[in-house]
């Protein structure tokens, strides 16, 4: 039997050429002279001429020409191939296999069945047909897909193997991969990976493709429940988060295949020929290889990935943000207490006075912690290590506590030395005897001071400041000091000056019993 382009090519010879022989027809064809007898004697049989054949399918000409190669036997009974269908698109281990369809339809007649090498065909054949896959077309700077590849890496330790998982991302347009190995795939891992990934490539794309890994998606579906850290990246980088149907990888095949590429040109000879001590040396090879990967000219093609990211990508990607992402440790509801301080981690933070008494959101970092009431930012803390301290922002203190808050050595120590160095030293000597600056004892005794002598030039508070540092003189005693030494000079000022009618002497006292 000839091919359909040569029935075409032969009955149409015969009707531009209907003088030419066989021979002739046989030789502008490159067809034998038997099959071209056969063929226009069939033809004529038929009456199919090239005016007919031109309006036929190729199906119906090969049907015309040749009835009995599409005739069926008529005693064979079909495969019910709808129920393999719906068989086929079950989750894994729920659906019937192949076989056991195939002896259902052969146990209910075996006489009609075909068999099973038959039937697998058939099966085959028309399963191929309704798993397509539809062309995506990706645009530059759209799509990132994120995945970590099943094959670890390893390094050595104090003699002993530590193993990682490595990461990867892949573009949509330009398919420029990035790898970077990492202890484990908690969401931290992931959040850590893509943060690099986004430094590598200088830009932010529209969409993170995801897969429906449960550290990063809690609950599944057309729009997935991120988890709390995934969504906070998402909204820092201004870029949606989208996850791929459950079950279906090919969804995210790019990545798929370029972390089948990075498993055997890279991760499987790193554990086979290299040997490294430290994950910074893991990662610094590992990264050398994926670019010389991207360097590398596609397969029949004379373009890198990196050309193409040049091209089509890079331009199209987002700016980076100004600030580093800071992954989520913890988050807590408060209620603030009278305070006006939240505690986290043993340590207390403020927040406005104003918010006592209210229930607000505490975001702890790494680095931060984040106060949030009724949707809003109230404040971020650096997060400190200091057990039973508190971190306390001025600003938030009402009027009266910011005012007390000033009481502490720098301020006293600041107005003794706009008035003299006698009332410096003075109140020096007072913070000797204790280490805390904000002693409250100490500011009570300073603030007395500033309270009694305001109205007093500074030329006399030296001079009193002087005769009280020689004469050890406390400082509920300088106003006696103040109201008798007038214009004397400290040397003049008798030390009798400090008596007078509610200082009682030792007459007023009984005499003690020696015996």
């Amino acid at each position: 039997m000839l091919n359909i382009t040569k029935i075409r090519a032969v009955l149409k010879t015969a009707f531009v050429m209907p003088h030419a022989s066989q021979s002739q027809i046989a030789k502008l064809t490159e067809c034998s002279r038997q099959s071209v007898g056969r063929l226009l004697k069939k033809a004529k049989k038929q009456e199919l001429s090239h005016v007919v054949a031109a309006q036929c399918k190729n199906s119906e000409i090969i049907e015309l020409l040749y009835p009995t190669i599409h005739t069926k036997s008529g005693n064979k009974r079909q495969p019910n191939f709808e129920k393999h269908y719906l068989e086929s698109i079950k989750p894994r281990g729920q659906g019937k296999s192949t076989t056991v369809l195939y002896l259902e339809y052969h146990a209910e007649n075996p006489d009609t069945a075909y068999s099973k090498t038959q039937y697998f065909y058939l099966v085959r054949k028309f399963l191929k047909k309704c798993r397509l896959a539809m062309r995506q077309r990706y645009y530059g700077g759209e799509i990132l897909f994120i995945d970590y590849a099943g094959t670890k890496v390893k390094y050595s330790q104090n003699g002993e193997h530590i193993w990682l998982k490595v990461f990867v991302t892949c573009f949509g347009a330009s398919k420029k991969l990035f790898a970077f190995a990492t202890a484990s795939e908690r969401t931290i891992d992931w959040i850590n990976g893509l943060t690099r990934a986004l430094n590598y490539y200088g830009g932010v794309p529209e969409v993170i493709s995801i897969d429906n890994a449960k550290a990063l998606v809690t609950k599944p579906g057309l729009q997935p429940v991120l988890v709390k850290n995934l969504a906070l990246f998402g909204e820092h980088y201004n870029c949606i988060i989208d996850s791929c149907r459950v079950g279906k990888p090919q969804d995210k095949a790019l990545v798929e295949l370029g972390v089948k590429f990075i498993k055997q040109r890279i991760l499987i000879p790193m554990n086979c020929d290299f040997t490294f001590h430290s994950i910074n040396e893991l990662n610094d090879h590992l990264c050398a290889e994926v670019e010389k990967l991207n360097n590398s000219p596609f397969q029949k093609l004379n373009f890198t990935r990196n050309d193409l990211f040049e091209q089509v990508e890079k331009s199209a990607l987002a700016p980076l943000p100004r600030q580093r992402f800071d992954a989520l440790f913890d988050f807590k509801t408060h209620k603030v207490p009278p305070t006006y301080h939240v505690e986290v981690d043993g340590h207390e933070y403020s927040v406005p006075y104003k918010s006592a008494h209210e229930t607000v959101n505490v975001l702890v970092t790494q680095t931060h912690v984040r106060i949030e009431h009724d949707g809003d930012s109230v404040i971020e803390h650096l997060r400190s290590d200091e057990i039973n301290g508190f971190t306390t922002v001025p600003t938030h203190m009402p009027p009266q506590h910011q005012a007390e808050a000033l009481k502490t050595r720098d301020t006293y120590i600041e107005w003794a030395s706009s008035i003299g160095e006698n009332a410096l030293k003075y109140v020096q000597k007072l913070y000797v005897k204790t280490k805390n600056p904000h002693s409250r004892g100490v500011a009570k005794q300073c603030q007395d001071l500033m309270n009694t002598l305001a109205f007093e030039s500074h030329e006399k508070l030296e001079r009193v400041f002087d005769y009280a540092l020689k004469n050890k003189i406390k400082p509920a005693n300088i106003r006696l000091v103040l109201s008798t030494i007038e214009d004397l000079t400290p040397s003049d000022v008798p030390v009798s000056l400090l008596v007078h009618k509610n200082v009682r002497g030792k007459q007023n006292y009984g005499v003690r019993d020696e015996n």
